[in-house]
């Protein structure tokens, strides 16, 4: 049985094919077509086939993740969309959260609306606090509402009410009329979407949802035929941003949710080899030819959160982007990979990214027409690539298009072409580095705690400088590290997390009521996994709540049993969420009123089992070769043997400088470090804590 991860990213489309009884696994990666994605995926896929001998009638799960969601956000190339709310409330999306995310910018920027102010109707209803109809839904209004926001041309329309999340009878009634007047318009419900008690997130989320509705239905409905046509007779599956899996219909439904599919399936690789080797604490870096990714397992889980911002106008600034509030792996993503591109900025200063060139037209060296220097292009002319072996030798490097690349930089430093490379990757390694740092110290957690597990075409690049940078002694580089996300996607359950607001105080609280929200979701999350053909006796359930102290404005999700709440459980809720408190920030009020905002079901299917992989020589890979590689610590180049992954065996151990080429990725292993592999084929690397 054959199983297929396909995952397209900014720059690379990885696959990997896994021989489910055997282990054995063929990689692929390929350029993405930016116009059309699902042409460059299914060009791999069937070169992939052709170099396994096999046909797609031989494969049972195609699992896919696609950054199309993100990139209609970003680029605000979605649908044309309208937004249906509750009257008085039609400047939602303008006032956003009602605060400056900045006080002292006076020219502050905030990303425009996904819906203008001439495309948002109002309509004579209310809900209260409890979902209580204190105003019944005017139906001759709605009507006309709904004609006025078709006669605008909408291909989507969202519906977000006040306090839907307590009683969404008001917003179905609504969808039954956009059906009946547009049955061809789709239409996303706030109370279905994102059940979620603030009311801007949770019209933002809704609006987003929309906004990719037909982009997403187009695309998959072409994605599964043509992967009908190659002879697949399953399922699609995608990837949800909570590493879990869903099918086409719920994707479909909720694009929103799949906002981060690419770099979860990280996160599931992450846990996979957090198992496999021992390690319950991971730091998780994925770097690729768009964006770096930092992510961690603790405790052998995958760490998520509730809500994360796309389209930021300024990076790190929390509130300069768009909130989307849905299950998604707690994450830290910046514009630096591979095709990260190098520039002075207004103090003359050398920064990388966040702006990418992308796989059109690529680094310098590509020869696609770049001409703007890179981070890819830097890593070769340091020595770290080998201009002859990109993919595996099926794409040549150019270096004189990467250094001429870099004349401009040079002429306005005073540098050579070299220090500017260095200068290059060192500071697109040490804003990884600062900034996950910010990232890790904010959650309580000390990285030099930490193995740092290193993936992505770019990711064994860096790994070894940031592993330094983060104090982390131990660099893991698991094998096929550069198609690993699409990997994930092979290890990840059938998983489906639903949310429901509900804010009440612990003490006191009606546990009865609770105990029947927990069970609602519960029974839609069993439902849901039933229809995907999973037995009931291999559900498994985990419960959440996102709790804070009284009157503050965010929260920490705390692990709730599966047992029915009581009295005594609302105490032990306080005590933990106050024990996390705690830890998080140093100190903890336990003198405060703790209360709950949201609930959550997560309910997944049985993780997917997968025999351990064997690594497999193959006819592209060169023979052991030297070259002179850029180390900052000796200051110049070093005669730097280059050795195939696929020739090293479990057990041997090696002194660095060296440099590990495979077809997807080549690490980069300084002086002053041990290299062994280990019986899963995975490169483990020592650094030596005197160089920290």
């Amino acid at each position: 049985m054959y199983r297929l991860g396909i995952d397209i990213g900014g720059t690379f489309t990885d696959l990997v094919l896994v021989n489910a009884v055997t282990g054995d696994q063929l990689l692929g990666k390929v350029l993405t077509t930016p116009d059309n994605p699902s042409l460059g995926a299914l060009d791999g896929v069937k070169r992939l086939l052709e170099d396994a001998g096999i046909e797609a009638g031989d494969l049972r799960h195609v699992i896919h993740g696609t950054t199309l969601v993100i990139n209609a956000l970003i680029e605000q190339k979605g649908a044309r969309t309208g937004l249906l709310t509750t009257r008085g409330f039609r400047d939602i999306l303008e006032m956003r959260r009602g605060k400056r995310f900045d006080i002292d910018d006076l020219f502050i920027e905030v990303p425009s609306p996904l819906v203008p102010r001439s495309r948002v109707g109002e309509i004579a209803e209310r809900m209260d606090h409890s979902g209580r109809a204190i105003e019944p839904l005017d139906d001759v209004h709605a009507r006309a509402a709904v004609e006025a926001m078709v006669a605008h041309g909408v291909e989507a329309i969202a519906v977000s009410f006040l306090h839907a999340y307590r009683n969404g009878a008001h917003e179905e009634r609504v969808r039954e009329m956009i059906r009946e007047v547009a049955p061809d318009v789709a239409v996303s419900l706030s109370s279905e979407v994102s059940p979620d008690v603030r009311e801007y997130e949770r019209t933002s989320t809704t609006v987003a949802n929309a906004y990719t509705q037909p982009i997403m239905r187009r695309y998959l409905d072409r994605m599964a035929a043509e992967l009908a046509r190659t002879g697949y007779n399953h399922d699609l599956y995608l990837m949800l941003s909570d590493a879990g899996l869903t099918t086409v219909d719920t994707a479909t439904a909720f694009p929103i949710r799949l906002m981060e599919s690419g770099p979860a399936g990280g996160a599931v690789t992450a846990r996979y080899y957090s198992e496999l080797l021992g390690r319950p604490n991971l730091v998780a870096f994925d770097m690729g030819g768009t964006t770096a990714k930092i992510m961690f397992v603790a405790d052998g889980e995958i760490i998520t959160a509730d809500e994360l911002e796309t389209a930021r106008r300024y990076r790190f600034k929390r509130g300069s982007g768009i909130p989307i509030r849905i299950p998604v792996v707690e994450m830290l993503e910046i514009g630096s990979g591979g095709g990260g591109i190098a520039a002075l900025n207004e103090m003359g200063l050398l920064k990388v990214g966040p702006h990418s060139a992308g796989a059109q037209p690529g680094p310098a060296c590509y020869g696609r027409g770049g001409e703007l220097p890179t981070v890819t292009d830097a890593n070769l002319l340091l020595g770290y690539l080998n201009p002859d072996y990109f993919l595996g030798g099926r794409m040549k490097l150019d270096a004189a298009s990467a250094q001429a690349s870099m004349e401009p930089l040079c002429a306005s430093s005073g540098l050579s072409p070299e220090r500017v490379a260095w200068g290059i990757h060192e500071i697109v390694t040490e804003d990884m580095a600062q900034a996950a740092q910010l990232h890790l110290l904010e959650r309580g957690v000390d990285p030099r705690k930490f193995a740092l597990l290193a993936f992505g075409g770019a990711g064994p690049l860096h790994a070894c400088g940031l592993a330094r940078k983060l104090g982390i002694s131990e660099v893991i580089i698991p094998y096929a590290a550069g198609v690993a996300s699409a990997f994930g996607f092979l290890a990840a359950p059938l998983s489906i997390t639903l949310m429901q607001g509900h804010p009440t105080a612990l003490k006191g609280a009606d546990t009865a009521a609770i105990n029947a929200l927990l069970a609602r979701l519960e029974e839609k999350g069993r439902r849901f996994l039933k229809d995907a053909g999973v037995a009931d006796d291999e559900i498994r359930l985990r419960r959440f709540a996102s709790l804070r102290y009284r009157g503050q404005s965010s929260e920490l999700k705390i692990t709730l049993s599966n047992d029915a709440l009581d009295a005594a459980t609302m105490d032990d809720l306080t005590t933990a969420f106050s024990d996390e408190f705690e830890r998080v920030y140093g100190r903890a009020n336990r003198r405060v009123g703790v209360e709950a905002l949201n609930w959550q079901v997560q309910v997944s299917g049985p993780k997917p089992q997968l025999a351990t992989a064997q690594a497999v020589a193959r006819a592209t890979n060169p023979s052991v070769g030297e070259r002179m590689a850029y180390f900052a610590a000796a200051g110049c180049r070093l005669p730097t043997s280059a050795i195939p992954r696929s020739i090293l065996k479990p057990g041997i151990e090696l002194r660095g400088p060296l440099l590990i080429e495979e077809d997807e990725s080549t690490t980069v292993i300084p002086p002053d470090t041990t290299l062994t592999v280990d019986e899963y084929f995975n490169l483990i690397i020592k650094l030596d804590p005197k160089q920290h």
